[in-house]
């Protein structure tokens, strides 16, 4: 009995491993083309300054209208010192936690149509809490010291200054730090009167700018 049991299991078995499928493995595998980079064209090539701006949104904001403390506003500022700022990035003479990275990426033209769009954005500043006493000193500093490049309050710079008007208090803190520290370097007529602005006034009028700036519209 035993003789036969054992005989009918192996039959059994041997029907079975007939009746499965070839395994997976025999099979060929698919060809998958080759993609030769030196040929492929540039995915943003030619893109215009809107879409080429939507990759700085993530950091920014909708069209340069920053939502983050950390991150400056863009919109509004000048094609000139839009330009001017983005290939001090590139070069190194600017410091940055994450730009010197980006613009690699981009060529100078590119850089220029951005700059052109920004431009042409309307800036929109957020509410933020301020101390009176510090923003009545800071109109005094930033006439005395400020006005001449950034212009009205903050808000009507030269081509060549950045906007002030409205920027997040973080980010305006830690700017105006950095080239107390030297970490930035600043052009000749600002570097002057921020020296002298420091000497005379010590270095509690930086917050009282802070305060001025982030209260203006």
């Amino acid at each position: 009995m035993t003789f036969r049991l054992c005989a009918v299991i192996a039959a059994l078995l041997l029907l079975t491993a007939c009746s499965l499928p070839p395994k997976e493995a025999q099979k060929p595998l698919p060809v998958v083309p080759q993609v030769h980079t030196e040929t492929a064209p540039e995915l943003m090539d030619g893109a215009d300054g809107e879409t080429l701006a939507g990759g700085c949104f993530g950091c920014h904001g909708f069209e340069g209208r920053s939502l983050g403390p950390a991150t400056p506003s863009i919109a509004g500022l000048s094609e000139n010192y839009f330009t001017e700022v983005m290939e001090a990035y590139r070069r190194g003479d600017r410091f940055s936690t994450v730009m010197g990275r980006i613009l690699p990426g981009y060529t100078p033209d590119e850089v220029r149509r951005m700059a052109a769009y920004f431009s042409s954005r309307e800036p929109r500043p957020p509410k933020q809490k301020t101390d009176w006493r510090l923003v009545d000193r800071g109109e005094k500093l930033h006439r005395r010291y400020c006005e001449k490049c950034h212009g009205e309050a903050g808000s009507d710079p030269q081509d060549d200054a950045g906007r002030l008007a409205g920027q997040w208090k973080p980010y305006l803190r830690w700017t105006l730090k950095d080239y107390l520290v030297g970490v930035n370097r600043a052009e000749r007529g600002m570097s002057r009167r921020f020296t002298s602005m420091m000497r005379k006034q010590g270095v509690e009028s930086l917050e009282a700018l802070v305060n001025y700036y982030a209260r203006q519209r």
